[in-house]
């Protein structure tokens, strides 16, 4: 039987200065961490469904029926705030359900949570997680 896997996070932005000599250029690269992992294990045994953090951010399920399609959730290199701050709460001020307390009633229901510490996991840099 075939399990139903999440891949959250591991992508990211980066954006570089470079400076030669008194020129300076900027440049931004979009990168997918997660793809190598999916490429490895998606297959008979597990379906990987992979969603980047800035996709993650609004559409991660917001109830329980939306959860229920998956039997694993992989959190990995991906901070609090991109589950709890999606553009309904930080754009417009509106209420929506707490992602985070979700996933743990999830996990108290059967589902299997794995979290794969990066910068933005267990407190990561600044104290961000």
């Amino acid at each position: 039987m075939t399990k139903n896997v999440l891949l959250l996070g591991e992508s990211w932005v980066t954006a570089e200065t470079h400076f030669k000599g008194f020129d300076q250029f900027n440049s931004v690269n979009f990168h997918l961490g997660g793809k190598p992992f999916v490429e490895a294990v998606d297959g008979d045994e597990y379906a990987v469904t992979y969603m980047p953090a800035h996709e993650a951010v609004d559409q991660l399920a917001y109830d329980m029926d939306g959860l229920s399609q998956w039997d694993v959730i992989i959190l990995s290199d991906i901070g609090a705030n991109t589950l709890l701050l999606p553009p309904d709460v930080f754009l417009r001020s509106q209420p929506r359900p707490n992602r985070l307390k979700l996933l743990r009633d999830w996990t108290l229901q059967g589902g299997g949570l794995m979290m794969i510490g990066g910068y933005l996991t267990f407190q990561g840099i600044d104290g961000q997680g």
